[in-house]
């Protein structure tokens, strides 16, 4: 009998771990263009600019940026001087909230969704949600830095029509 409970209990967890274990989604590149047509789902013409293969937008309460870097060497050193901070930021406990941070080599992201007490991260905004991505050459950002409905909605809608992760 105590042999029977070791293995239901061994079972039980090992049910519950699995789903874990490959809860890391891939992401693919994503084309400037679809990039634009995601974010104009949301912001008008004169609320972003593109040039020299990078797109900002420029509206209050958001951090949106899409960068295509020489080469995927560039943008794996941009992706992990981000990371440095990123986990400066959780060791220093000045995160409160979710986050889930992926490194794969050839592709990342970081999620968050709460608030944010280092000034040296995401411009010290004080809360953030959305995602920062990075693939081969390119590293785009989505947050939105206010604790709002409507401004969540906004991530996530630019974020489904790229098919980027999120919380």
């Amino acid at each position: 009998m105590k042999n029977v409970k070791k293995i239901i209990a061994a079972t039980l967890v090992g049910a519950m771990i699995l789903p874990l274990a490959g809860c890391a989604k891939k992401i693919e590149r994503v084309k400037s263009r679809d990039f634009e047509a995601a974010i104009e789902e949301v912001f008008d013409d004169d609320e972003y600019g593109s040039y020299g293969g990078s797109t900002v937008v420029y509206a209050d309460n958001y951090e949106i940026m899409f960068m295509t870097l020489d080469d995927d060497d560039d943008a794996r050193d941009d992706w992990e001087d981000f990371l440095d901070d990123f986990d400066d930021m959780m060791d220093d406990d000045d995160f409160d909230g979710r986050t889930r941070r992926v490194d794969r080599g050839e592709y990342g992201y970081v999620l968050l969704n709460g608030e944010n007490d280092s000034r040296d991260f995401a411009d010290g905004s004080d809360y953030l949600y959305g995602g920062i991505y990075y693939v081969e050459d390119e590293l785009i950002v989505v947050l939105t830095t206010k604790d709002k409905d409507s401004y969540r909605e906004d991530v996530d809608t630019i974020l489904n029509a790229l098919g980027l992760p999120h919380l």
